[in-house]
């Protein structure tokens, strides 16, 4: 029973952060080299892990459940939830609008036609879903995260065979930090902790649960990247799926089947917050929701590779500095947990470089 109880939630985590932004990975990687990516996840992603395991230790400190915004009230006060919730409603904003990019690309190469038009459509669909709180059901969210995982592994390991070592044998260090937005938004997988806690008998396997989903994650990443950068070099799509002949619209379902699921629970996410802490009318939160993505995809000229690295540098970043101060917080209190991320304080203080010189790395590129 336990380690039933084990897996279930290691399944949990994979299906949670596995998702459509690996779906940008060659496309980064073609610009900066593979090896420079593969460097950028192993640190990035070992960022994002810790900041999880982070998660966790906070979440056994307390005794009720608590997400990212409510830690940060307990340690900083109101205005610390109030920026935590900011923080979290642009990512999620930026994260739909991403989405809406690629659904639209895919559609148009799925059924001929103009993206945004396709992409108006889609959002038709899903924000009447929204709107009358149309609940997913728990079966379904599992089996086409199981789906998910079986189609990123089918492309990564079709391709494998017909990899040119030329196109994935190449590093540049100084830019190793291009893709650490759409990395940190992939590996980013604290919101899940709660329900993994719920699952887990003897809390202090959530640690062990967490590498473990991370590491298998992450393996899938490596392989998809090398495989579809490795076959179609520079060339490869930002949406890396779509426009693959010897698939046929294999890789546009499979935008559709990994965006569809995730984009009502992020815009849902978002109505949550401005009716449960902003305190607005279900319909109003409802249209600030899914209408504010919407209006800045229609209007705003940029690609779904940009809006995930903004996404990622932004929210990942600041929510990641954010928790790294509360545990330093919380270890200055000695308040004891029954998880503690081992090695003292240098992780913490790993972490914190990382996202901080993230931020800023990304934000020069924007600006020069």
């Amino acid at each position: 029973m336990g380690k039933s109880r084990f897996w279930f939630a290691v399944a949990l985590m994979i299906g949670t952060v596995a998702g459509a932004s690996v779906l940008g990975f060659p496309y980064v990687f073609a610009k900066v080299g593979f090896l420079t990516g593969l460097l950028t996840l192993i640190i990035v992603g070992s960022a994002a892990t810790l900041m999880t395991l982070y998660i966790a230790e906070l979440s056994l400190i307390e005794k009720k459940k608590h997400h990212l915004a409510g830690f940060a009230k307990k340690y900083f006060g109101n205005k610390g939830k109030l920026f935590t919730l900011l923080v979290e409603t642009f990512g999620i904003y930026t994260a739909l609008i991403a989405y809406l990019i690629a659904v639209g690309i895919a559609l148009a190469d799925l059924l001929g036609g103009s993206p945004i038009v396709l992409g108006t459509l889609f959002f038709v669909i899903v924000a009447a879903l929204i709107l009358f709180n149309i609940k997913r059901v728990a079966k379904v969210d599992m089996f086409f995260a199981a789906l998910k995982i079986f189609l990123l592994l089918f492309f990564g390991v079709v391709f494998f065979s017909s990899v040119n070592i030329s196109n994935v044998n190449v590093l540049n260090i100084s830019k190793v930090f291009y893709p650490f937005g759409i990395v940190l938004f992939a590996c980013m997988g604290y919101n899940v902790i709660p329900e993994m806690l719920d699952i887990l008998k003897d809390k202090r396997k959530i640690g062990k649960a967490i590498l473990t989903a991370m590491v298998f994650v992450i393996g899938i990443y490596l392989l998809f990247s090398y495989s579809l950068l490795g076959s179609v070099g520079k060339n490869v799509n930002e949406v890396a799926v779509v426009g693959l002949p010897a698939f046929g619209k294999i890789g546009d379902l499979f935008v559709l089947i990994a965006i569809t699921i995730p984009f009502i629970a992020l815009a849902d996410a978002i109505k949550h917050i401005y009716t449960v802490d902003f305190g607005l009318h279900k319909k109003l939160s409802w249209f600030l929701s899914a209408f504010i993505p919407f209006i800045i995809y229609v209007y705003v000229k940029l690609g779904f590779v940009t809006f995930l690295q903004i996404s990622g540098t932004y929210s990942g970043g600041l929510m990641g500095l954010l928790t790294m101060f509360m545990v330093l917080k919380a270890r200055q209190k000695k308040k004891k947990s029954r998880f503690v991320v081992p090695g003292g304080n240098i992780p913490i203080y790993y972490s914190i470089a990382v996202f901080a010189f993230g931020i800023i790395y990304q934000t020069l590129m924007l600006l020069l």
